[in-house]
């Protein structure tokens, strides 16, 4: 068993955050904050013609994960499945799970991760009072999670701040080639390949946005500086370099298209990079 600094192991034949069709015929990987809930309720509708009332990944029934029905990954392993998923603006993606992990309380009216934002205040110096600015704060959250990845604090590892090359690795690595894969910027032209592949009577005529986020209280680029653009690279380098984002500049957009070739070649590839910390 393969071991990295996301804190999930890679295991022979395990496909977490997989969502399936009941047929098998229709494979979505899910990496958080990523449109995920989105792409997860586009298939629970190719299964019941319907979005699911609530949030997706409260869904008890109706909905095929990984390793609830391990059968159905028979026909994704023989290539015979619609397997993708969808990476996002690596600066946006980190924002992101602040703002909802973070300065947000969850849905159960509780912090995430329990005593996450006292440690915060009290190690980092985080001020997450309401009326701070979160621009600092922010700041010192980017420097907690290059220590938890630097340092392996295993209890602090969180599949919100992992690598999302590592979320789509757990699945080529175990022989799975990915049929698609998009970024949510390219949001219009991306999902159509997805739509083509879900039956015409459980195709939804529009795909409306799940669980978006609060918008920042700053343009994007305010919130890093020099040391938060250094953290950046060191957490996230091959997300940067896999699909094709600019890692000095955070709101610009990724030029050209994925070369999916390339990704599931490299995605396939048991050993990493040495410094793209997802382990060996």
């Amino acid at each position: 068993m393969m071991e990295h600094s996301s804190g999930m192991d890679l295991a022979p034949q395990r496909y977490d955050g997989c969502w399936l069709a009941h047929d098998g015929g229709v494979v979505y990987r899910e990496v958080p904050k990523a449109a995920c809930s989105t792409l997860a309720q586009l298939v629970y509708h190719a299964d019941h013609g319907r979005f699911f009332d609530g949030d997706i990944h409260d869904a008890a029934q109706g909905v095929v994960k990984w390793p609830f029905a391990p059968d159905l990954m028979g026909p994704a392993r023989a290539g015979q499945a619609f397997v993708f998923s969808a990476v996002r603006n690596p600066f946006a993606r980190i924002l992101s799970t602040f703002q909802e992990k973070i300065c947000t309380l969850q849905r159960d009216g509780k912090p995430y991760r329990g005593t996450l934002r006292q440690m915060l205040w009290e190690r980092y110096g985080a001020d997450l009072r309401e009326g701070a600015d979160p621009v600092p704060a922010f700041r010192r959250f980017l420097l907690f999670v290059r220590d938890v990845h630097v340092f392996r604090q295993r209890f602090w590892f969180d599949r919100h701040w992992t690598a999302q090359a590592q979320h789509l690795r757990a699945v080529t690595l175990n022989g799975v080639a990915f049929s698609h894969l998009f970024r949510i910027e390219d949001w219009d032209s991306g999902i159509v390949p997805v739509l083509e592949h879900i039956p015409q009577a459980h195709r939804p005529e529009m795909v409306p946005r799940f669980n978006s986020g609060p918008k920042p209280a700053a343009p994007l680029a305010e919130y890093f500086d020099d040391l938060s653009l250094h953290l950046m690279q060191e957490l996230y380098r091959w997300d940067f370099e896999l699909f094709g984002y600019d890692r000095f500049a955070p709101d610009a957009r990724a030029p050209g298209a994925l070369d999916l070739a390339v990704i599931n070649q490299r995605l396939a590839d048991p050993h990493a990079p040495h410094w793209a910390g997802l382990g060996s």
